[in-house]
């Protein structure tokens, strides 16, 4: 086996690993929760959630691939970049925080406006962790990146359900969101310390723009297309509803993160050392996507006709609603798990370009569809939820 194989497999190894005991525990958290908390505290913070993503993706810029891509980029350098990151999240944390007021008038709902508020430090903290994430990958360090997952979803879940069984309600979901992201930060940085730089240095930006540029309009693409029936449920249906849709939509997820994103994180700093021998990319690829196919679809057929017990199980009885959005969602699993790989091809082959324009057609046909299943039918006969179209069709995951 030689050398570069072994590394691929031993940061599957770990990266599977970590995914693996972490759905465990998230499952765990998410069952607890689930059976003190009520659907409307779900959905709820499922619409300030929606936004926080959104600002989220702002505060990445593609600078994260764009560094694990360059193989040219000095210590200075990024140093600088790290420091140019601090500034646009402490500027759209800000901008969020300002904003809280006017996303809770367009819901009608005034609690939105402190929880957003709330959730605008995840804003910043995300911002602070997008150049440290992508070191730690670049260095292919996945033994600590396992480990430190891991540790967060424990820490995190802890704090949340103690907060939930304090009568914190909605609160206990927030806490339980900024101690995930402030724990990341503080392990990162623990890991690989940068220092500030009040003026950081432009070229530096520039040597990075072009690529990470495209990556940004993807990810911006990919954000709408994912994240719009949640929008649109929140604001014409009701937050209950959407808690319903949201739970459904959040197991139908699991076994993709878990078979597609754990190896999206390794396939593109490994593929990315011989990013102009794009032959061998596709090779080794198309090894990728028979194991995923092979595993993806018969998942999607299990998932489907488990509904009604997975939900019952993970979630409690009271949780029934969710089960037919959840039987339709689920066969969308098995093309998920296999297009959701394609993403870190595209950055590893240095073509967000390519990438980009495949995600805008994806997006445009998506849109379509929701926009359909949300606003055009007249009669629902079981759930609004169950008509959405978002995971009957897929897009490319870059992340």
């Amino acid at each position: 086996m030689s050398s570069l194989k072994k590394q691929f497999l031993t940061g599957v190894v770990y990266s599977v690993g970590a995914k693996y005991i972490g759905l465990f525990v998230q499952l765990v958290i998410t069952g607890i929760l689930s059976r003190i908390l009520k659907p409307d505290d779900f959905g709820i913070v499922a619409i300030a959630t929606v936004f926080i993503l959104f600002f989220t993706l702002l505060g990445e810029v593609g600078i994260g691939a764009a560094i694990i891509q360059n193989k040219m980029l000095s210590p200075k350098e990024i140093q600088s970049i790290f420091s140019f990151s601090i500034y646009i999240g402490i500027t759209l944390a800000f901008v969020f925080f300002l904003l809280s007021g006017k996303i809770a008038d367009f819901y009608n709902r005034p609690e939105l406006e402190r929880i957003c508020r709330l959730l605008s430090l995840n804003i910043l903290f995300a911002s602070f962790n997008v150049v440290l994430n992508a070191l730690l990958l670049k260095e292919k360090k996945f033994r600590f990146i396992a480990l430190r997952t891991l540790l967060i979803q424990i820490i995190s879940g802890i704090i949340g359900i103690a907060a939930a069984y304090a009568g914190l309600k909605t609160y206990a979901l927030i806490l339980y969101a900024i101690s995930a992201s402030a724990s990341m930060f503080i392990f990162n940085y623990l890991k690989s310390p940068l220092s500030f730089e009040l003026f950081p240095k432009l070229p530096a930006i520039r040597k990075i723009f072009r690529y990470s540029a495209y990556q940004f309009l993807f990810n911006f693409i990919n954000y709408f297309s994912r994240n719009l029936d949640k929008l649109l449920i929140g604001k014409f249906l009701s937050p209950v509803l959407l808690g319903f849709y949201d739970k459904a939509y959040r197991l139908m997820l699991l076994p993709v993160e878990n078979l597609t994103y754990v190896l999206a994180p390794v396939i593109h700093p490994f593929f990315s050392d011989f990013q102009q021998d794009k032959q061998r990319i596709l090779e080794n690829y198309m090894k990728i996507v028979r194991v995923l196919a092979l595993v993806g679809f018969p998942i999607s057929v299990f998932l489907h006709f488990s509904a009604a017990e997975l939900i019952s199980i993970i979630f409690g009885p009271q949780w029934g609603a969710a089960v037919r959005p959840f039987e339709i969602l689920a066969w969308s699993v098995g093309l998920q798990i296999v297009l959701s790989s394609a993403g870190p091809i595209f950055q590893a082959a240095n073509n967000t370009r390519l990438l980009f324009i495949s995600g805008l057609l994806s997006a445009i046909i998506m849109v379509l569809g929701i926009l359909y299943g949300i606003l055009l039918p007249k009669a629902w006969t079981v759930s609004p939820m169950v008509c959405s179209p978002h995971s009957l069709l897929t897009s490319y995951n870059a992340t």
